[in-house]
Parts: structure tokens; sequence; C-alpha cells
């Protein structure tokens, strides 16, 4: 029987001068993960992962994205796939990204911060 306890854990840092929390829930099929500086959800992504068949590469992963609630931007789309491709999870994942900074060096350091709680 389940214990009906999820396993998380929970980070904080400075990134680019806000600070900044990120929260791994692992289930049993998926992966939630928040990551925010206002400390709230914010948008919330569904994110999948597909392996496509290259016959020089062999097989690479494709991650689709889908918006679930929020607001559907294109930097939304790319900061998910840009955090999960670092993370390559063998399950999908359920993202929550409330930022105030999306630049590629602070979404390097929100991707760092979110594998300290793999």
């Amino acid at each position: 029987m389940a214990s009906g306890v999820v396993p998380s854990k929970q980070a904080v840092a400075n990134v680019a001068g806000h600070h900044t929390e990120t929260v791994v829930m692992k289930f049993q099929d998926q992966l939630f993960v928040v990551a925010t500086q206002f400390m709230k959800l914010g948008t919330v992504v569904h994110v999948t992962r597909d392996l496509i068949t290259d016959e020089i590469q062999g097989n690479v992963p494709m991650f689709s994205t889908k918006v679930l609630m929020g607001k559907d931007e294109p930097l939304v789309h790319v900061m998910a796939k840009a955090i999960v491709t670092e993370l390559n999870p063998p399950t999908a994942i359920v993202l929550t990204l409330a930022l105030k900074v999306t630049t590629p060096d602070a979404m390097k350091e929100i991707t760092d911060l979110i594998k300290t709680c793999l």
C-alpha cells in the first residue's frame, strides 16, 4: 500500500538579485516543478518527452510543451524547453514559472537550482 507522501525537495537562492525558490515533487508518473520569484505558481506548462529516431544520432529527445494555465507566450515555451532539455527527465514534467528575470544566465542559474532538488 502506498504511504501517501509525495517526495519533495526545495531550494532557495538569489538569482539576478531576486529571491528565487524552487520545489520539485516526484510523483510516480511525472515531476511537478515550481520555479518562482513572485512566491506564486505563475504559468503552468506540461512538458512531455518524445524520442525521435535519427539515422545519424540515434534516438534524440524532443520536448513538447502545452500551457495548462497562465500566459501562453512563446517565451514561456522556450524557457520550459530549455529547462527540461537540461534536466532530461525520463518522465513528463508539470512546470510552473513565475519569473521576474528571464535572461539566459538567470535561466541557467534557475536550472541549476532545480537540479539540486532532483
